[in-house]
């Protein structure tokens, strides 16, 4: 295998690895390039969706497990009390996984309902020509 082939291997694996944060990314960016230009309600929520689907995400790659053990480790929690460690393990993993994919893809569709309904009530109150 040469070297070409082995960057375009490298490339792609990453990629195939982080596809879904290079989405939530690029699309935090055209909600910010988009609140930048013309601050409205409809950019300020899709920025929130993204970045919430992109902290989400990476929540789930690479946080949970070190944020998880950090927490229960300095609450001492090792062999203590089974059904408080349960919860908040059942927290770290269930929870805020699931907090994540809903306050972010909520927030987006929601961004999209605005602007319809935006769109609707202005057509609504517009005159027809005579």
């Amino acid at each position: 295998m040469g070297l070409k082939q082995s960057l375009f291997n490298t490339a792609f694996l990453t990629f195939a690895h982080n596809q879904y944060a290079i989405a939530f990314f690029i699309g935090a960016l055209i909600a910010l390039g988009l609140l930048l230009y013309k601050p409205s309600r409809f950019a300020t929520l899709l920025l929130v969706g993204f970045l919430t689907l992109l902290v989400g995400f990476e929540y789930d790659k690479h946080i949970i497990e070190g944020l998880q053990n950090q927490t229960l480790e300095s609450l001492s929690l090792e062999n203590e009390d089974a059904g408080f460690r349960s919860i908040l393990v059942h927290t770290f993993q269930k929870l805020l996984p699931l907090g994540f994919f809903i306050v972010g893809w909520g927030s987006v569709f929601l961004a999209i309902i605005t602007k319809g309904i935006k769109k609707d009530s202005s057509n609504a109150n517009s005159k027809p020509p005579l």
